[in-house]
């Protein structure tokens, strides 16, 4: 009689802006709530699945829903990460500034769409002193320390008009470096700017929030890039005056097709 080998699902639940766990997350299985085991730390730990597979969502208090299909080999330990966009009602919001963008294309509403958000203000406060060599995973930055503001961004590091995606994953207190997720595809140069991007879900009413975060909103007219896989487009807000707790900003983002390169 052939034996089967189990196999397990693990999941990593992060605020996207803030980046701390989030351990009050209902996850189904397939329509149910298979035993796990849940971390402080943000992690959710199936075993004992058997192969094949499996319809996933994933549900939290203030947090857009994420639903998806995953397929479990047998013997397989599969690790997903993923951090959570907020919807307008979590509490977290309730005493900062926050923005408020709906997205559409030819007047339908993007729903629980997979959107790029890019602040296109250079984030000043990060520059690159050192060149890095290709393949490379650690930089040199200005900020000799850690800081935890930057720890778990995307960005885009423009240098001569050509875009470099990065993703500044930790830092190392020996090197006085901060490290990547991934190496480096070219060799980087000093002199050009970061500018953060977030990855996001548009909620039911297709809708994006965030919040203000103070270290990357330094000027008084914000520009964001919104931009799927098909689509891209701009909203602009002057948020002079608007820094108190509690206020939102709210503005419209009306996506065009991005054309096909020849």
């Amino acid at each position: 009689m052939r034996v089967i080998h189990k196999a397990s699902l693990v999941f990593l639940l992060k605020d996207v802006y803030f980046k701390y766990p989030l351990t009050d997350a209902v996850i189904l299985c397939n329509g149910k709530q298979n035993p796990y085991t849940r971390k402080n730390d943000g992690h959710y730990v199936f075993s004992n699945l058997y192969p094949g597979k499996y319809d996933i969502e994933i549900s939290c208090k203030g947090y857009t829903d994420i639903n998806f299909s995953v397929d479990l080999k047998e013997n397989e330990t599969k690790i997903m990460s993923f951090d959570m966009s907020y919807t307008a009602d979590n509490s977290a919001l309730t005493h900062l500034t926050r923005f408020e963008i709906n997205v559409t294309h030819r007047k339908q509403k993007l729903i629980n769409s997979d959107i790029s958000l890019t602040l296109k203000n250079e984030a000043s406060f990060l520059k690159l002193i050192e060149p890095v060599e290709e393949n490379n995973s650690e930089i040199k930055l200005n900020l000799e320390e850690m800081v935890n503001g930057i720890m778990g961004q995307k960005y885009i590091y423009t240098l001569k008009r050509k875009d470099y995606e990065i993703y500044i994953f930790g830092y190392d207190k020996e090197k006085k470096c901060y490290t990547l997720r991934e190496p480096v595809v070219e060799k980087l140069e000093p002199g050009g700017k970061f500018y953060p991007v977030w990855d996001l879900k548009t909620d039911s009413t297709g809708r994006i929030v965030m919040p203000m975060i103070d270290q990357f909103m330094k000027e008084d007219n914000i520009t964001f890039e919104c931009k799927t896989e098909e689509f891209k487009g701009k909203v602009s807000f002057d948020v002079t005056g608007l820094h108190q707790s509690g206020q939102t900003i709210y503005g419209d983002v009306k996506l065009r097709k991005i054309p096909k390169k020849s």
